[in-house]
């Protein structure tokens, strides 16, 4: 609830019930018992004043604000004749009560009208506009309008309780009765103060809430302490003083309890942290020894669980971590390890294992566990999980050398992709340091300009026309020499380096169509491929806009290609990224189409201009089947959906033919070029170009 003004009510109203509760407890104790347990009936009944008010100022129209303005009148008529008894509690005159009882009669009559009458017993009419903006903008219904004859009878009521309170205030601090006179002038006060400001607001001349019940946390904290200092009784103090140490105690070790779990224990999975596992590992470790069993330790890492936090939000990304803790734990015995030791990472040890056959049973569950979908505010997300694994004693002797052995596979499994499983062995050591070295070498090669990029055609079935380029990056590593992206783009995306590379890429790629604009072809365009943190993490949209401005192109001259396995991992967030990037002007298609997962269900929905049939399709194409047969009903669909379809992995004449005969609109593969430096493309545009039908004509290129 963003109401600001409505939570300080309800917060008033809690410390006034704890005021309540405070002064019944000390009823017993007190010298006052009377006066103590009418203390408590009015911090009461201000507590539920506050509540009604709270109520009425969240009301979202006038008929609302009524029916809580009645309770809210009901509480105060309640405090008016509590109030009235707790002067006369201090006054042995015959008149007190009598004139106590009086009130309350006259308070009840007041109560039944309140409720009978459309407005409350204050208000005869209210005016219709209840809005009321305070300060710093929250807006509260307030009621004001014509005060009625019960409204006025009340106030001559509380005049006259004033006027008597303060008549008797006199008379008891003359004969020394300081606890009792500084009460009623506190009350007193407080009526004054409250009446007024509550005429004010009645009438609209004031738009201000009521703010009485804040005023008597005051007095309420006041008659807490002074009946405190009336305590007589030694023998309850010194039992207080005991219990208090008890209690104290019983803190002290609840709290050193907490402090131990909470320094080894997660706090949102509730799963043992690094330190809390190492123990428990310890322990697993001296009794698989004992046994001459196998000791199993997986890392388990959640992939991409960066880009889920990104899109969806760190609340879903928690979620996500919680249930893959719950789904470990359910495939494991009571006797086994389940922990988490980092943000994604996990750690699962099973021990009592024959051989080491039972851990690949044991892997198998636990990624079975981790591949069914996982619904999270309200939608389905599918995760994989890198793992590593390390055995004892084959692979340490001790808790540490395991765990360090697991974490090293569990490097080398990424480097195979998400899902991919890691087996420690001894030479992993040397290569994870060579890894290091080229992870190194990886963050430096954008500044040292050792990044380049190659282009390879896409022409048209028709004519054999060139219509874009594919731009592809390569890197020059310093000695390993010419490196391919699937070496590097998935490193470059666990470094967080992914974003700054995209970038390049946009950037040059846009800058050489420029050229090749101003070369005169003017209706060529180019393809940039996307990787998964472009386009669900970056500002992507804004990379791209600035590029297109800056080198004056159209947005339609430049194509994204997203690879249809990124698509599916957040399909949601992947529509609404795609609509943004559309909205731009730019063409969009998806890569790799047919090798991943509910793609018809998504097809229809996604906002892209083009897809490409991946190449393990078209390799076979000229051989008939079934990979004919999915060629063709790819294309069928694609035209039917009004979409572009580029054929990949075009290798031979026959290939393409046979995807030009069924109506395919773009082919790109080796037939027609490898992808070529800068200088070789400037010449295979300026060069002939291959037709189906005729073989080697000179180009005429046309957009």
């Amino acid at each position: 609830m963003n109401a600001p003004i409505a939570s300080l009510y309800f917060v008033s109203a809690g410390m006034l019930l704890m005021g309540s509760f405070h002064a019944a407890l000390m009823a017993r104790s007190s010298d006052h018992v009377k006066a103590a347990w009418l203390f408590s009936a009015i911090c009461l009944a201000f507590s539920l004043f506050q509540i009604s008010n709270a109520a009425q100022y969240t009301a979202g129209d006038l008929p609302a604000a009524v029916d809580a303005h009645k309770w809210v009148n009901l509480f105060l008529l309640l405090i008016v004749a509590l109030i009235w008894y707790l002067v006369a509690a201090f006054d042995d005159a015959w008149y007190a009560p009598v004139m106590s009882h009086g009130i309350a009669v006259l308070i009840g009559v007041v109560i039944a009208c309140n409720f009978a009458a459309p407005f409350g017993f204050r208000f005869s009419s209210v005016h219709p506009d209840i809005a009321v903006v305070l300060p710093w903008g929250e807006r509260i219904a307030v009621l004001s309008g014509e005060p009625s004859a019960a409204s006025r009878v009340v106030r001559a009521v509380s005049l006259a309780l004033m006027v008597y309170a303060l008549l008797f205030s006199v008379r008891v601090h003359r004969l020394g009765a300081r606890f009792a006179s500084a009460l009623i002038w506190g009350s007193v006060g407080l009526m004054f103060l409250t009446t007024g400001v509550a005429s004010l607001s009645d009438a609209g001349t004031l738009k201000v809430p009521y703010l009485g019940g804040f005023g008597f946390l005051f007095l309420a904290a006041s008659f807490s302490i002074m009946v405190r200092t009336n305590f007589s009784n030694r023998k309850l103090e010194q039992v207080r003083i005991s219990s208090a140490l008890v209690q104290e105690v019983e803190r002290h070790e609840i709290a050193k309890q907490r402090f131990q779990h909470a320094l080894n224990n997660d706090p949102l999975t509730g799963l043992p942290n690094r330190s809390g596992a190492l123990d428990r590992l310890r322990i697993l470790v001296d009794l698989n020894g004992l046994n001459r069993t196998v000791l199993a330790v997986f890392l388990l890492d959640v992939d991409r669980l960066g880009i889920i936090n990104g899109t969806r939000g760190h609340q879903v990304g928690d979620q996500v971590l919680v249930e893959v803790s719950e789904r470990l734990r359910l495939n494991v015995t009571d006797s086994d390890l389940v922990a988490r030791l980092n943000n994604g990472g996990f750690l699962v040890a099973a021990g009592n294992l024959v051989s080491e056959g039972g851990v690949a049973v044991l892997y198998d569950r636990l990624a079975a566990a981790l591949e069914a979908p996982f619904l999270v505010a309200g939608s389905e997300l599918r995760i994989t999980a890198s793992a590593g694994v390390a055995v004892f004693p084959d692979d340490g002797g001790a808790a540490e050398d395991v765990l360090a052995a697991a974490e090293l596979a569990l490097h080398d499994a990424k480097r195979s992709g998400p899902g991919s499983l890691g087996v420690y062995r001894p030479s992993l050591k040397g290569n994870i340091q060579e890894r290091i070295d080229f992870e190194n070498a990886l963050k430096e090669a954008l500044i040292k300009r050792q990044f380049f990029l190659c282009y390879q055609p896409q022409v048209r079935a028709s004519d054999g026309r060139t219509v874009c380029m594919e731009a592809l990056i390569r890197w020059e590593h310093p000695t390993h020499g010419l490196v391919l992206p699937d070496r590097f783009i998935q490193l470059a995306e666990s470094m967080g380096l992914i974003a700054a590379i995209g970038s390049w890429v946009i950037e040059s790629a846009c800058e050489q169509l420029a050229r090749w604009h101003a070369m005169g072809y003017d209706g060529l365009r180019v393809a940039v491929n996307l990787s998964a943190q472009q386009l669900l993490v970056s500002n992507l949209e804004e990379t791209v806009a600035q590029a297109i401005r800056r080198f004056d192109l159209a947005a339609a001259d430049v194509e994204l290609e997203i690879t249809e396995s990124v698509l599916m991992q957040d399909p949601e967030s992947s529509i609404a990224r795609l609509g943004a990037l559309k909205s731009l002007g730019v063409r969009l298609s998806i890569d790799d189409f047919g090798t991943g997962y509910s793609s018809l269900s998504y097809l229809k929905v996604l906002p892209v201009h083009a897809f490409k049939l991946d190449r393990s399709f078209v390799r076979d194409i000229g051989k008939g089947g079934k990979d004919l047969e999915i060629c063709a009903t790819a294309i069928g669909l694609a035209r039917n959906l009004g979409l572009d379809i580029v054929a990949e992995g075009v290798e031979s004449e026959a290939q393409a033919r046979q995807l030009r005969a069924l109506g395919c609109h773009l082919l790109q593969g080796y037939f027609f070029a490898r992808p070529l430096a800068v200088a070789a493309a400037n010449e295979f545009l300026g060069g002939p170009f291959k037709s189906l039908e005729t073989g080697a004509i000179p180009l005429e290129f046309v957009g």
